[in-house]
């Protein structure tokens, strides 16, 4: 894909349930990126503020979705949002798509049904925009430092543990997980993210030196599974004393970026970019 694919108003937006999908939307609209909207989710924002755009389906109907972006000349594709996946046998498959999407992708973590959905999008000419590259002005950045006076020791360990917390990621197990200290004492599930700081919420009292880190894991794809971090995440953090947050330069996409370091900077907690 060239970058001048994404500067043209020829984006067409697949959108799934969750509220960034709408701050996307609004974001395509201002630079003039976005064509179409193709919701396959319920999304009540989306439906109100861009009916004008919007065409709704059913993700068991993929190929009548890919027959309406092809019959619009939109071939570049964005994907943002939740979709509950239903059972391989409601999807209305032609044969050669039961050949390019078996029941396998069913049976497969995120990262591979990600690469599986890739490749049957681009067996059907249809190229999936990096969400790295479109939404670049959302990513985190060394810039977006801030550090607190009372977390100094806990930085310099953090930026001394990088290359152990790299290897961690590497490892494709989770996308985010908690230290104390030196202890790694929860990684992230099925359930996500949230679930996971609340279970160490309950419980915080066991612990003085919480830290949170998040990072693109080493199999995930730009185009569907970017990592996102946003204010439902900070506020639990807030909330449960977290002492810090450890994001990846360029590796997280921060949602409702310039209020999220704002509420960073007007409470005690330090956020740390290695």
């Amino acid at each position: 894909m060239k970058n001048s694919a994404i500067s043209k108003n020829d984006i067409c937006l697949i959108a799934g349930s969750g509220l960034f999908v709408n701050e996307v939307a609004n974001y395509l609209s201002k630079k003039n990126l976005l064509k179409q909207i193709v919701l396959i989710d319920e999304n009540k924002k989306l439906k109100k503020n861009f009916k004008n755009k919007l065409k709704i389906f059913k993700i068991e109907d993929i190929e009548k979705i890919i027959l309406f972006i092809r019959s619009k000349n939109l071939n570049n594709i964005l994907i943002i949002g939740y979709v509950n996946l239903p059972s391989f046998k409601k999807f209305n498959f032609s044969l050669k798509s039961k050949l390019l999407i078996s029941k396998d992708i069913f049976l497969n973590n995120i990262n591979n049904q990600s690469k599986i959905l890739k490749k049957y999008l681009s067996n059907n000419k249809l190229a999936l925009l990096s969400q790295k590259k479109v939404l670049r002005e959302m990513l985190v950045s060394y810039n977006d430092n801030y550090y607190h006076n009372e977390n100094k020791k806990i930085i310099n360990e953090l930026k001394i543990k990088k290359d152990f917390i790299k290897k961690i990621f590497s490892m494709n197990i989770a996308q985010s997980f908690i230290l104390n200290g030196d202890r790694v004492i929860a990684m992230e599930d099925i359930f996500g993210t949230n679930n996971m700081i609340k279970k160490i919420g309950k419980i915080t009292s066991k612990f003085n030196n919480l830290i949170f880190v998040k990072s693109k894991k080493l199999n995930q794809i730009d185009e569907i599974d970017f990592p996102i971090i946003g204010m439902e995440t900070l506020s639990l953090l807030i909330k449960y004393k977290f002492r810090a947050i450890c994001l990846f330069n360029n590796n997280i996409i921060i949602s409702q970026k310039e209020n999220f370091l704002k509420k960073i900077r007007t409470n005690n907690v330090s956020l740390i970019i290695l």
